[in-house]
């Protein structure tokens, strides 16, 4: 069976694509990866990623019938730079379904991809325009992937307002990933104030963003090493 991993943010810009990527990159240096671009509101990682995909696209999966593991696997595309790692594209012109309604969709062929692990960036899932219950969307989640990571910038505003939306959603698992821009003293107090708001969503992983070093993947389509995230993450 392969380890599912769902990556999520509760607000664009919080750097959770780019933290999906550089966890699958760094994953693959061992183990075989497949990356699913499940952002229900246009994905980026083919773009970020310099890849040439065609007409293949997770939207392509959609249809009168719930997907097959086949049908995913048959919209990857290979990633040459590590050939452990492959991705499947996400929505090029339109936004896509609710999560719930997406992963009832495609969700079971997702688990059932023949990978050693499986990350499915998700976006953020907890805040699309057609949301009907965040409870619900966050159950979904939960329901399908092993562990969820929800990646939150150290800006004060960005927290409270994820805090809100986790308290909220109540995912029934999830653990969470900092994105340290600031001081290291701030980040304490961030860290501190998440585990007296949030106790039941650990904080797991704190990673620097690094500007140079994400510029430096835009312009070469490479992503970012991270390194001893396995052993850090015990994955």
């Amino acid at each position: 069976m392969s380890l599912l991993i769902g990556v999520c943010t509760t607000r664009a810009g919080q750097t959770s694509t780019y933290w999906a990527t550089s966890l699958a990159w760094s994953l693959a240096e061992q183990r075989s990866v497949t990356l699913v671009d499940c952002d229900m509101e246009g994905g980026t990682i083919a773009d970020l990623l310099y890849l040439s995909i065609a007409d293949r696209s997770i939207g392509n999966c959609f249809g009168d019938r719930p997907a097959r593991a086949a049908d995913v696997e048959e919209q990857a595309v290979a990633f040459p730079q590590r050939p452990n790692l492959r991705v499947v594209p996400g929505l090029r012109s339109s936004y896509g379904y609710e999560i719930s309604d997406c992963l009832r969709r495609v969700g079971p062929a997702i688990a059932a991809v023949n990978s050693d692990v499986v990350i499915a960036d998700l976006g953020h899932p907890l805040a699309h325009p057609g949301l009907r219950s965040p409870r619900t969307s966050a159950e979904a989640i939960s329901s399908i992937f092993h562990r969820v990571f929800i990646v939150i910038r150290d800006e004060p505003a960005l927290v409270a307002r994820s805090i809100n939306v986790l308290r909220t959603a109540r995912p029934s698992h999830g653990e969470i990933v900092i994105c340290r821009q600031r001081s290291r003293a701030h980040q304490r107090s961030i860290v501190e104030t998440i585990e007296r708001e949030l106790p039941e969503l650990p904080v797991r992983y704190v990673w620097h963003w690094d500007e140079g070093a994400a510029n430096r993947m835009g312009d070469s389509g490479v992503p970012l090493a991270l390194p001893g995230v396995a052993q850090e993450l015990q994955l």
